[in-house]
Parts: structure tokens; sequence; C-alpha cells
């Protein structure tokens, strides 16, 4: 009988896109669960964070901010103003737009949910060291961050940064 060695085989496990899939979808399925308990979805959460954190904001700045396809923004927002997170006002700057505003009810709940997700990240994160998760975050937030052109390199440097 062949032995199987713990972990994922050494082709996957030496590339960086398969492991940074596999601890997204780790960390996703966390965070998932965690605002499941709070009764909202990552799309949700996301739509409501950004108005808390950015203020009022019309539909299609707020779907451009957060990077979501505009038709699914009508479900999230529409969800939204139906459960009272969130309501439309008139954009007094410009009458023809409408301002989408969180409430009172919608800042308490992304509360809760924040506190879900923060709990969702510490178990994840679990085994590294406080260092550590400074370094990853920090490392994540530049790929994250990068322009295309910072993107473009060599294929020496890509072995450089994976030491061969």
């Amino acid at each position: 009988m062949v032995e199987t060695e713990p972990g994922y085989p050494r082709a996957l496990a030496d590339r960086f896109g398969f492991l940074l899939a596999r601890a997204h979808l780790i960390a996703r399925e966390k965070a998932d669960g965690a605002l499941d308990r709070v009764g909202l979805d990552m799309k949700a959460f996301a739509a409501l964070a950004t108005l808390v954190s950015d203020g009022p904001s019309s539909q299609q700045r707020l779907s451009r901010r957060i990077r979501m396809d505009p038709a699914t923004m009508v479900d999230v927002i529409d969800s939204l103003e139906r459960s009272g997170h969130i309501v439309r006002k008139r954009n007094p700057a410009d009458r023809r737009e409408y301002a989408l505003q969180t409430t009172a009810k919608g800042r308490a709940l992304l509360a809760r949910a924040q506190k879900g997700v923060l709990a969702a990240e510490a178990d994840t994160l679990r085994g590294l060291s406080p260092g550590e998760v400074k370094q990853l975050l920090a490392l994540l937030g530049r790929l994250a961050s990068a322009s295309a052109s910072d993107r473009l390199a060599t294929d020496e440097q890509v072995g450089k940064a994976l030491g061969r």
C-alpha cells in the first residue's frame, strides 16, 4: 500500500496561485459562516461596510467602488432597503440621483457582522504569530494594490522571489 503525504502534492504546494486560492477558500468559508449567523452574505456586508466607511453614495458609485456588477448591486441594495438597513434619499447636489445611507439598524447589523468576521479571521490565522499576520497583511496589501504594470515581472524575478 502506498502512503500519501499530508498536505498538497509538491506540484501544487509550490504554486503561489494555488495556495492563495486555497487560503481564500478557507478564510471565505469561515467569514461566510459568521455573516450567515447575522443574516448577511459577503455582497451585502461589502455594500453596508462601504456605506458606513465612505458615507452616503449613489448606487452606481457604490457598485464601482466595490467592483460589483450593477445588476447584482440592484438586488443587494433592494434587499438591504427592504430589511431597513439602508434608505435612499435624494442627493441634494444632484436631484436626479439618490444617495444610499445606512440606518441605525444597518450600522448595528454591521457592528455584529464585523465582530463575527474578526473572529473568523482570527480562527483562520490562529497558526500564525502576530508578526507573521502583520507581514502577511502587508504583503497581500501590496499585491492587491499593485497596478498592472507593477505586476509584470520577468521569469527571472519570479524565480528569484520563489528561491529558484
